[in-house]
């Protein structure tokens, strides 16, 4: 179906294929004034993800250093539901890195699509007109490279992404990763009968010892409101300070995106927080996001001091209680990447990997080859660390390291 591309958020009358032609237009915005005149169509256009939700959107490109402006492309069919493809046009940082050992970090300009951010498809005919305006910023220079972020690796679209696409432009060897889910049980105690009598005995057990141990001096609150939250950003930099994820960029950190997000988040009822603590002392947290029945998981922490007292899984069993109860919530989304506590209370939905293209040009190939080799190192590294004994053991040590070094930084 060819599209005529019009500029800004200005549309152009285009004509479909077909016996009977038939009038579409293409709008893209690029500002967040155009974005913002979308909103009544965005709103009800069967938007299911949080990330691509209007709102959300617009507080990362507000608050997102690494953007560099919205992308969102709107077309209408006459006679049908509208498509769009939400997206921007960020800075992406491209780590080349052995392991966790950074060695350049080139940065490239691409068209990052938000999670669920095609909304509207029927079916691949649908997907082969989105991709193919979303490719537009590579052949007129605006962007090097488009990213689609863990998208379904058994799906129709990764193949519309990289078709027709030379072998050095466009992306090999990406990490495979698991997302996890769970259907939210009608009770804590339905929840618990679907485990094994084993691992029954054993949360039990580790949760009267718990409360053996500190008494009174355990408490365990839950933050929802925007009165909250000063105290709340507080308490989870106390823990995620500590922890080896603040090490790899992916726990709390405090940054205006951060904040911007939860800000927004309490005020519209979708975040939640349970924080644990002994002896006022935070020592643990799991906190999420509820949104069109879905709660989807963030990075939990917790103190590395207390690992033997399991708060973490403790903290994680109040909030499963919450969720039970909460009729709201049918869905529970571990995220994707493999962990003990996924694997223990839920199930893999489906393999989903990132798929990328470059722009022609010698810089953007460079950077491919270059990632694409150093992917291919870091998947025999995985395999060992995770199929070996001893690439466990290593793994275990470095987390435990890294732990260590975040403990030495004091919390601001």
């Amino acid at each position: 179906m060819p599209i005529d591309h019009g500029r800004a958020a200005i549309g152009r009358g285009i004509q479909a294929g077909g016996s009977e032609a038939r009038l579409s237009r293409v709008v893209v915005a690029r500002t967040v004034d155009e974005v913002e005149s979308l909103r009544k169509i965005w709103e009800t256009a069967g938007v299911s993800d949080l990330d691509s939700d209007i709102d959300y959107f617009l507080t990362v490109v507000r608050y997102g250093s690494f953007v560099v402006r919205p992308h969102v492309v709107l077309i209408r069919h006459p006679g049908r539901p509208v498509l769009m493809a939400i997206a921007r046009l960020e800075q992406l940082v491209i780590p080349l890195s052995v392991g966790y050992r950074t060695l350049l970090r080139p940065q490239l300009r691409a068209i990052v699509v938000t999670f669920g951010g095609l909304v509207g498809i029927a079916g691949t005919d649908d997907e082969r007109v989105l991709v193919n305006e979303l490719r537009r910023p590579l052949d007129t220079g605006e962007a090097d490279m488009l990213v689609l972020r863990k998208i379904d690796a058994a799906g129709t679209l990764r193949d519309l992404v990289i078709e027709g696409v030379g072998w050095f432009r466009r992306s090999h060897a990406q990490p495979a990763t698991r997302r996890w889910v769970a259907s939210v049980p009608e009770s804590f105690d339905t929840f618990l009968s679907g485990r094994s009598t084993k691992t029954r005995q054993t949360l039990r057990r580790q949760d009267r010892n718990l409360v053996r141990k500190y008494g009174e001096d355990l408490r365990l609150r839950r933050f929802e409101y925007s009165g909250e939250m000063a105290e709340l950003c507080r308490d989870m930099e106390a823990v995620a300070s500590k922890t080896y994820q603040r090490g790899l960029g992916a726990a709390y950190s405090g940054s205006p995106l951060d904040l911007g997000l939860i800000e927004l988040g309490l005020r519209r009822g979708w975040f939640r927080t349970w924080m644990l603590y002994i002896r006022d002392r935070p020592v643990a947290f799991w906190q999420g996001t509820t949104y069109a029945g879905t709660f989807a998981t963030g990075t939990p922490g917790f103190d590395p001091d207390h690992t033997k007292d399991s708060v973490g899984r403790y903290t994680m069993l109040r909030m499963v209680e919450d969720l039970c109860a909460d009729d709201d919530v049918t869905r529970w989304d571990f995220g994707h990447g493999d962990a003990e506590y996924k694997a223990a209370f839920g199930s893999p939905e489906r393999i989903e990997s990132d798929v990328f293209v470059m722009r022609r040009g010698l810089r953007p190939v460079a950077v491919n080859l270059a990632a694409t080799t150093l992917s291919m190192v870091n998947g025999w590294g995985r395999s060992l660390a995770e199929e070996t004994a001893w690439g466990r053991q290593l793994k275990r040590a470095w987390r435990s390291r890294m732990a260590g070094r975040r403990a030495e930084i004091p919390a601001d």
